[in-house]
């Protein structure tokens, strides 16, 4: 135990994992589980071997409220039975006490903002250079694999994306400011070449939160023709998915209303959703049981002719939906409480005086819009990925915007 207090009383190997963490997860397979893995496991090793373990009040409430979801959805396995390899990714939550605890036993704030900003910055080039190579070697194909599938990929390019606008105005130096504007572009780019549009629209809800928010500070005219010009250039980027998107939902809902929309995109999640509200009718406040979707998609498809990729389907794309489906209204409740709650939580630091705080409280409401939005139309808690990114920023933000020692 000697060589690892040594390495961690640095106060350098936890913000390297960090910047490591997104600086490569869009742009190197398995990155995300290497260093994401550390960078877990350091934190839980300067949670124990340093002391005093300082974790306040306000964490702990905001560590209840993101494991509502998994508690909240325990009647309903009582109730109706449950596989419990469902609760896998949403009990990740409780990944924030580790990481809060082992970054304030062993690392200084100001540097975790550095690092923190910076990483994302520079994932989001990579991200982008990934995107370009995937394009060229199978051009018209959605961006994401051997990363992760398209539609975590793209989840993940818009948290970085997110955090590279942040970073924008987090640094004073004009050579960071400017790799942090070539990150917001690169990760722009990812988001568009992922071919997603629930994370796209997840992307634009929570710029305009940043957008809000940092209008309000900045200092000159020449400030807000920059923000404006880099918002546009977001907006010039993603323009053409957004078309496409509009032209294929539309369509699809037409082939949908003909009544022939199962191999369709749009179709088949209307028809899951569809599934997910009638057997929510038959037991709204339990649902099925967590995990217990694939035995009613059989049930449905014995007596409808499912075609396609349909039958494979193990949840309804849709994160609202299926903790209905899966857990009732009670599960709902519990994912309404842990998607939200942190949002309130954040949005009340932005008055804070310390800059470092507003950044990272602002960054954190972003994500948190963002994901509510995006799991509108896909499932956050369906890739390992996703959970553990989203989760990972939330406590990487907290732990910014709930330190004493950046108010001082």
């Amino acid at each position: 135990m000697a060589w690892l207090r040594r390495y961690l009383s640095s106060r350098q190997l936890l913000p390297l994992l960090v910047c490591l963490f997104y600086a490569t997860i869009l742009l190197l397979p398995a990155a995300f589980h290497v260093f994401g893995g550390l960078l877990i496991a350091g934190c839980l090793a300067a949670m124990f071997l340093f002391r005093p373990v300082r974790f306040y009040r306000s964490d702990a409430v905001l560590a209840c409220l993101l494991f509502a979801y998994p508690v909240l959805m325990l009647p309903s396995a009582f109730v109706k039975g449950a596989n419990f390899s469902f609760f896998d990714y949403p009990a990740r939550a409780l990944l924030f006490v580790p990481v809060v605890l082992g970054l304030r036993a062993r690392t200084d704030p100001f540097m975790i903002s550095r690092v923190f900003f910076l990483g994302a910055s520079a994932g989001g080039l990579g991200a982008a250079f990934f995107s370009f190579y995937s394009l060229w070697l199978f051009p018209g194909s959605r961006v994401g694999f051997p990363i992760t599938n398209p539609i975590p990929f793209a989840q993940i390019a818009t948290l970085l994306a997110l955090i590279s606008f942040a970073s924008i105005f987090s640094f004073s130096r004009q050579r960071e400011k400017l790799f942090s504007v070539f990150g917001f572009f690169g990760a722009t780019f990812a988001v568009y070449a992922a071919g997603s549009y629930g994370p796209l629209l997840g992307f634009g809800f929570g710029l305009i939160v940043l957008f809000v928010f940092m209008l309000r500070k900045l200092p000159s005219r020449f400030a807000y023709l920059g923000v404006f010009l880099v918002f546009a250039g977001a907006l010039l980027i993603c323009a053409p998915l957004l078309l496409v998107k509009f032209v294929q939902i539309t369509s699809d809902l037409q082939e949908f209303a003909t009544g022939s929309g199962m191999d369709t995109s749009s179709g088949q999640r209307l028809i899951l959703w569809s599934i997910s509200i009638r057997e929510l009718a038959h037991s709204p406040f339990f649902g099925i049981g967590p995990g217990h979707f694939k035995s009613v998609l059989s049930s449905y498809c014995a007596l409808n002719r499912c075609i396609g990729n349909f039958p494979s389907y193990n949840q309804v794309h849709s994160q609202y939906f299926d903790s209905a489906l899966n857990a009732g209204l009670i599960g709902l409740a519990g994912l309404l409480v842990t998607i939200f709650s942190p949002a309130f939580l954040f949005y009340r630091r932005l008055s804070a005086a310390s800059q470092v705080v507003q950044n990272a409280s602002a960054t954190g409401l972003a994500v948190v819009v963002a994901a509510s939005i995006s799991m509108i139309s896909q499932s956050l808690f369906a890739h390992n990925i996703s959970v553990i990114s989203y989760f990972l920023t939330i406590s990487i933000c907290w732990y910014l915007a709930n330190t004493p020692a950046l108010e001082v």
